[in-house]
């Protein structure tokens, strides 16, 4: 996922005199991806094109974590905000989704990780059309 050291990390407000602690982009990513895949109507994450994530670089150098199966998390001491891109299963209606997926990921980050969500970018880049993906292998046409 992301390289040793090119990630940033959150500072739970909670201090205690035994320490503090912290939560990896990852961590908020993998949240996220969790979420998505208890919705139903998405197909899956989106993956990122060699543009998105050459562009991806310089997110990394400014502090924002970018998985590569397009998820970018960008979180600081008590706040977190989140950009991703989903591909929905035809026919299902997309603003119902999107209001659903986003509820899901901020009540999961909120309740476990206790981050405030600023925002939740959701960026639908396709459509699955399960009919146009047949499970078996067309027939060969000549012989």
């Amino acid at each position: 996922m992301s390289e040793a050291g090119s990630s940033a990390i959150a500072t739970l407000p909670e201090k205690s005199q035994l320490g503090k602690t912290t939560i990896a982009d990852e961590v908020v990513a993998q949240l996220v991806e969790i979420a998505s895949k208890e919705v139903g109507g998405i197909h899956c994450i989106a993956k990122q094109g060699i543009g998105e994530q050459l562009a991806g670089l310089s997110q990394r150098l400014s502090g924002k974590w970018q998985s590569g199966q397009g998820i970018v998390v960008e979180v600081g001491e008590r706040e977190v905000a989140i950009d991703l891109r989903i591909i929905a299963d035809y026919g299902v209606k997309v603003p119902e989704l999107a209001v659903t997926l986003r509820q899901a990921i901020i009540n999961r980050i909120e309740t476990l990780l206790g981050l405030i969500v600023k925002e939740v970018n959701i960026q639908v880049s396709g459509l699955f059309f399960p009919e146009s993906h047949p499970s078996e292998p067309p027939s060969r046409r000549v012989e």
